[in-house]
């Protein structure tokens, strides 16, 4: 009986060394490729392109060469904020007084919202990036999209603001009534835009500062959102500085992790003499396809890889 188990034992040494002997470098090869255009499932006008192989693989997978499936990224993708687009629109009415209105932004400002600290922090004017209404006009301006990415320092907050200056008005004119509206703030990567924060959704701090500010006038919020600017229409001669500040942005590179493969064959599908896959858009794309054969003892792989041109 003892014999039975040593020759059991031998047998099961020798299947397992033939096993790992058996493991060998998968033949697998791309042969080529065709674009066909196709319209898909969801009625959208597609390019399919349909790859070709020769030999065969246990198992096949598949890096297409787009976001979050393209192999130069799967050790890891750090998403990076490639733009800062911000915009708003205005109206101007009444008075005779200029120059009233600036957008500012701040990476210093302590994020205390009283005149003292805002006169600590360092503002930089950006008014001239945008395009301001014109006294009484019947309807809202927009400003146009800017990108603000300039101003960003890395891991401090970016506040942003509007002040607006009421000087002693029989010198300088009557107020004017500035409006801000459609405020929006968004971060571009390579996934799209993103929106930050709207009019509403900007949590805005109003200050006003001067000898005397008339109720009512300033800086005040109203109904509909929109942030109103005037001066005094009682104590005319003071001069008010009033501020709407944002809460603070911080803009930061986003880890997205390691992109992925498609897996498009396992080892107990048959052999794949080809594969399609749908791109959507024109461009010069790297597919790479993974074959792999494995046992518990091991595996072996070969990547093979094709420039895609997709009309």
């Amino acid at each position: 009986m003892r014999f039975k188990y040593i020759i059991a034992a031998l047998c099961l040494g020798a299947f397992v060394s033939c096993d790992k002997e058996s493991i060998s470098e998968p033949g697998f090869d791309i042969t080529g490729y065709k674009v066909t255009s196709i319209v898909d499932t969801s009625g959208n006008a597609v390019k399919e392109v349909t790859f070709s192989f020769s030999g065969d693989a246990a198992v096949i997978s598949f890096y297409p060469g787009l976001l979050g499936n393209d192999y130069a990224y799967r050790e890891g993708r750090v998403l990076d904020v490639k733009a800062l687009l911000s915009s708003f629109s205005t109206t101007l009415n009444n008075g005779t007084q200029e120059n009233q209105l600036s957008v500012l932004v701040s990476s210093d400002f302590n994020g205390t919202y009283d005149i003292a600290n805002i006169r600590l922090a360092t503002w930089t004017d950006i008014t001239s990036h945008y395009v301001l209404n014109t006294r009484g006009a019947s309807a809202s301006l927009p400003s146009g999209t800017k990108d603000i990415r300039e101003f960003v320092v890395e891991g401090k907050p970016l506040y942003y603001a509007y002040r607006y200056i009421c000087k002693p008005q029989t010198e300088n004119g009557a107020n004017s009534t500035w409006r801000i509206r459609a405020f929006s703030l968004q971060s571009q990567t390579d996934l799209g835009a993103a929106s930050l924060a709207t009019l509403t959704t900007a949590d805005w701090n109003l200050i006003n500062d001067g000898a005397v500010v008339d109720p009512g006038r300033g800086a005040v919020i109203e109904s509909s959102g929109a942030i109103r600017f005037n001066g005094n229409h009682i104590n005319k001669e003071v001069q008010t500085e009033s501020w709407a500040i944002s809460k603070g942005f911080l803009i930061t590179r986003t880890d997205m992790g390691p992109d992925r493969p498609i897996a498009i064959k396992s080892a107990i599908n048959p052999r794949l003499g080809s594969y399609s896959f749908n791109y959507t858009t024109p461009g010069t794309y790297k597919a790479v396809f993974i074959a792999t054969n494995a046992s518990y003892e091991g595996q072996l792989r070969v990547v093979r890889e094709i420039d895609v041109i997709v009309p």
